[in-house]
């Protein structure tokens, strides 16, 4: 079979849709927010550099503190930063260079999803 692939769009579990959705746009620049539904935001999504990300609404926390994905950037040291002044950065996920040839770091949103923030080292 030959059918291509064009985009993988992350669906992340949210206590509040609206207040992932800002969070996204304030701390890592994401931008064109949409929503779906009305008291409460039911879903809702950003994009930024033609990657999308849309957020569900899920009461239960700990589906949210359960979730986990990375996301690759090209100056990770200055989003460290940043995110270090915001306070945002996990308390176990500090800067660092791993052995698999990284450069990450670990932040939470606000519903407690781990995101992984990278950049590829050159060896």
């Amino acid at each position: 079979m030959t059918i291509k692939v064009s985009a993988c769009i992350p669906v992340i579990p949210s206590r509040d849709v609206q207040e992932s959705l800002r969070f996204y746009q304030t701390h890592l620049g994401f931008q064109d927010a949409f929503t779906w539904g009305e008291n409460p935001v039911e879903y809702g999504g950003v994009s930024r550099d033609g990657l999308r990300l849309h957020f569900y609404l899920e009461p239960n926390p700990e589906i949210s503190r359960n979730y986990a994905f990375r996301l690759e950037v090209d100056e990770v040291d200055l989003l460290y930063v940043a995110c270090e002044a915001a306070g945002i950065v996990h308390p176990n996920g500090r800067l660092e260079n791993k052995p698999w040839a990284t450069r990450e770091f670990t932040l939470l949103d606000p519903s407690g999803v781990a995101i992984r923030v990278y950049q590829e080292l050159r060896v």
